[in-house]
């Protein structure tokens, strides 16, 4: 075989760089003003590693841009722009998601993506914030349950998402896609803001950083209440966010982060759909009146980053606590789920960027993860708060995680990027039934999550690409293994292909994606029975375009609209049909703009209308939700000397009760009866201004710029 030789990083970068770098360049910084990226502007073909310019497909880079997939970036000030009232808020407006609001107080939203349900509290897509994982393993709640209302968004820095499982560093609920959250590491003021509205909701908010020192912090706080809009649906919640940053003597960057967040919430629950329409019930009136519950979480996070982004290496270490308690009815009377958590772990990886032969761009990632969770958990039936039985659920478990992962990125030709990975993920259960002592056994499970892609670039405004990948689900032990000791880690396997087309100021992404699960879970509702449904086929296809009306270096105004089909349906289940709670479609139709005015001041924001399609909630479909529609805009006018004013709104002009719709009733030829819904309000405005002050000395040399 010829001798093959990897030249040093510098000598590869040389080698690859062309003189049309400076042009795109441009035109990246340009893109990068746009409220959200969806596929950066591609590279002129030759180009091995981007140089300044945002990584697309075709490109050798560790960016999450570069990945053959469907990915999404957003960034503070698109963030910034958007109408957030929740942090579902933050997901609304972007392809193929489907977020819901439950309307239950302070638990965890419905976010969907590539056909699976919203209607267990997002569990089939992998969240993390820099860098430790948010879904709850072996939650009483619903298996994986995610709970986003930690998040603050003064402290959000970008957001990265990944459409389906395609992304080798994330393993346990990278199904539908990932999340990956990163804040903010300093910023040269300090803010104060405060705002309310409707349904008796006052927020405040206080930063405080600075870009000069050693030291360099970011630190956030957050006091916030509210009423809600059904009876018993209050809300009342802190947070508070210290992060401090160093430069070592090597350049390498730590942060040490510390957060302690508190929420209390009543539960409306759910009504009966029928009632409501026949006006024998309020759609605002409360099931029970002392259903709700309380959350605290506390954390210590570490984060290490040396080099550059193509050669860096990286470390978070984590330790967090949290207890939660919800009191909740289901239909068969109110229960308490308790559950006390620790978790710790930490991740590394390292990027080595070259050249085989000096000529053909090659990049390798390598990493690993480790988590440990110490779960209490405890479930009975309670009369007003109070236990009222015996436990059907009492369980101390230790779960432990292992994995490692692995990336090859290989560019042969100007045009051509081949992209191939993989990871194995080792579980370990150790669990003590006080209910059934000896009934439920240890485990020790691994499964291997092999990855695959291409990118071709004939063009520089035109991208292809296709992939292979697959996720799992680890197995839940309240809600899964307790009474199904065989049960193994829930597995898909998914494909995608999709084109691109950029132009100055027009961008086209079409995608069609299928999905094949072993076994399909599904749970009604938290706390009731999963019933595992068999195998399962997801096909869908998204379509985003955005034109940019306006596009220079101080003005941005451009059109966007994005539709996701789906169609999820159960294999050889007759006379069961159908996944439920999938709506068939989501589309979206915006606009979103930041423009200069006079005296350097600047309005800016965003207005778009979401419509959803039907759910089937039987297997059977013949019981289903109807198309509805929703509204959400935002208006902020900011002034030079620091002052931001804003208002927003939520409307939904027809249908309000098919965004949360469950079926409590047998999942095959249920009742209209057995749909029981919590209704969405007509319309949520809220207000408020801000003020930022400098926190700059002039004349000084900051140590670290904005990050």
């Amino acid at each position: 075989m010829p001798p093959v030789t990897v030249a040093a990083p510098e000598t590869a970068l040389r080698r690859v760089r062309r003189p049309e770098l400076s042009a795109r360049t441009n035109a990246a910084r340009q893109a990068q003003r746009s409220p959200v990226t969806q596929r950066a502007s591609p590279q002129q073909a030759g180009t091995g590693f981007s140089a300044g310019a945002t990584p697309g497909w075709g490109d050798v880079s560790s960016a999450v841009t570069a990945l053959p997939a469907a990915v999404t970036v957003m960034d503070a000030p698109a963030i910034s722009r958007l109408a957030v009232a929740t942090y579902g808020d933050l997901f609304r407006s972007l392809p193929g998601f489907n977020v819901s609001n439950y309307g239950q107080g302070g638990i965890g939203y419905g976010l969907s993506l590539r056909g699976y349900t919203e209607s267990e509290h997002g569990r089939d897509i992998a969240y993390y914030i820099d860098g430790v994982p948010l879904n709850e393993v072996s939650s009483l709640h619903t298996p994986n349950y995610a709970d986003l209302n930690v998040l603050f968004p003064e402290t959000v820095k970008s957001i990265e998402i990944v459409r389906g499982p395609f992304s080798v560093e994330y393993g346990d609920s990278n199904m539908g896609g990932s999340v990956n959250i990163t804040t903010k590491q300093a910023e040269p003021f300090a803010s104060l803001g405060i705002s309310g509205g409707t349904q008796g909701t006052p927020r405040g908010v206080a930063t405080y950083s600075t870009t000069q020192g050693a030291w360099l912090p970011y630190l956030a706080f957050e006091g916030y209440h509210t009423d809600g809009y059904r009876d018993n649906s209050f809300i009342n919640r802190y947070n508070s966010f210290n992060k401090v940053t160093t430069t070592l003597p090597d350049g390498a960057t730590v942060s040490f982060r510390a957060q302690a967040y508190g929420t209390e919430y009543g539960s409306p629950g759910y009504a009966s759909r029928d009632a409501i329409a026949a006006g024998t019930i309020s759609e605002r009136s409360a099931t029970n009146p002392t259903d709700g519950g309380n959350k605290q979480l506390e954390n210590l996070v570490t984060n290490y980053s040396s080099g550059a982004q193509d050669q860096e290496l990286k470390g978070t270490l984590f330790v967090s606590h949290q207890f939660s308690n919800r009191f909740a009815d289901f239909g068969g009377g109110q229960r308490v789920q308790h559950e006390d958590r620790t978790m710790v772990g930490g991740r590394v990886s390292k990027v080595w960027s070259g050249a085989i032969g000096g000529d053909i761009p090659v990049q390798v990632l390598l990493g690993s993860n480790w988590r440990t969770d110490f779960i209490e958990a405890f479930q009975a039936p309670t009369l007003a708060r109070a236990v009222s039985g015996p436990a059907a659920v009492n369980v101390g478990l230790t779960e432990t995680n292992i994995a490692g992962f692995g990336q090859v990125q290989v560019k042969p030709l100007p045009w051509l990027k081949f992209t191939a990975g993989g990871r194995y993920d080792q579980y370990y259960y150790d669990i003590n039934d006080r209910t059934t002592p000896g009934g439920t056994p240890n485990l020790s499970n691994g499964i291997a999550s092999p990855k695959a892609g291409v990118a071709i670039t004939p063009f520089k405004w035109l991208e292809l690409f296709a992939n292979y990948g697959e996720g799992f689900r680890s197995i839940d032990v309240p809600a899964e293994l307790i009474g199904n000791p065989g049960i193994q880690p829930f597995r898909i396997v998914s494909r995608e292909g999709g084109v691109q087309f950029t132009f100055d100021r027009f961008r086209l992404l079409a995608s069609y994606w299928t999905t094949d699960s072993a076994n399909e879970a599904f749970q009604a509702a938290p706390g009731l029975p999963v019933t595992f449904l068999g195998k399962a086929r997801r096909n869908g296809y998204d379509v985003d375009a955005r034109w940019f009306v306006i596009k220079d270096p101080v003005n941005n105004v451009s059109l966007f609209a994005n539709y996701g089909g789906v169609s999820a349906r159960l294999v050889d289940a007759a006379p069961s049909y159908f996944v439920p709670n999938v709506p068939s479609y989501v589309a979206n139709v915006g606009v979103d703009f930041n423009v200069a005015t006079v005296n350097a001041q600047v309005l800016s924001g965003s207005a778009y209308v979401t419509f959803v399609g039907k759910k089937n909630l039987t297997q059977d479909g013949l019981i289903t939700t109807s198309p509805y529609s929703r509204v959400t805009g935002k208006l902020a006018y900011s002034w030079p000397e620091g002052w931001t004013a804003f208002t927003q709104a939520t409307w939904y002009p027809g249908d309000r009760l098919s965004e949360i719709a469950i079926n409590f009733g047998d999942p095959v030829g249920a009742r209209t009866s057995d749909i029981f819904v919590s209704a969405q309000p007509t319309i949520a405005v809220l207000a408020g201004v801000s003020y930022r002050f400098p926190t700059v000395i002039a004349g000084a040399t900051p140590r670290l710029v904005t990050k």
